[in-house]
């Protein structure tokens, strides 16, 4: 059984890689974007995503926001945490959570727990497009 997976969409590569290199050393699978549009690629893709972690703030035609929107609209039960240091909770919908930057790795962690539990924990439902 494979861990579930996480997309980490995040335009600073040292942010995105302390992210994703901390989520891997929880047990989970991590792909990572640099932007909306290399987010929304791999969310369309058919690749299987179990929880999407996005920034607002991000170079290009798709925020953080939109591509929020997008997954709902692919995977209605696909849970998003937002992160921003530009929004307040209250302009995160449709988002799950919503994280202020900044923000520790146990918050984040935290977050995902109550979203999708440990890494190995798989719904029956499939998160894929």
């Amino acid at each position: 059984m494979d861990a579930q997976t996480i997309l980490v969409v995040e335009d600073e590569f040292l942010i995105r890689f302390m992210l994703a290199d901390s989520l891997r050393d929880l047990g989970y699978q991590v792909l990572e974007a640099a932007n909306g549009e290399e987010g929304f690629d791999i969310l369309s893709s058919g690749q299987a995503v179990d929880l999407l972690v996005t920034d607002v703030r991000m170079p290009g035609g798709i925020d953080g926001m939109e591509l929020t929107r997008r997954s709902k609209s692919l995977v209605p039960g696909r849970p998003v945490i937002v992160c921003s240091a530009h929004l307040f909770r209250s302009e995160s919908h449709p988002a799950d959570e919503f994280l202020a930057k900044p923000y520790t790795v146990a918050a984040l962690a935290d977050a995902i727990a109550r979203l999708i539990g440990d890494p190995w924990q798989k719904n029956a439902q499939t998160h894929s497009a």
